[in-house]
């Protein structure tokens, strides 16, 4: 590899490491921002058990 290429390799990789550092705080604010709501296994259990206590 030449000299160029570690540069343009170099650049590439901070770049993506930009990125990924944005997406990271990005996924952050989105799960903030979220609704709390049950986990969806016990939400299902709870369905289950309503259904169960009308038969």
């Amino acid at each position: 590899m030449t000299e160029i290429d570690n540069k343009e390799i170099l650049t590439l990789l901070k770049s993506i490491d930009k990125r990924l550092e944005d997406i990271h705080y990005h996924l952050s604010d989105i799960k903030r921002e979220m609704p709390k709501v049950p986990y969806y296994g016990d939400m299902l259990q709870d369905v289950v058990k309503a259904i169960e206590s009308r038969l």
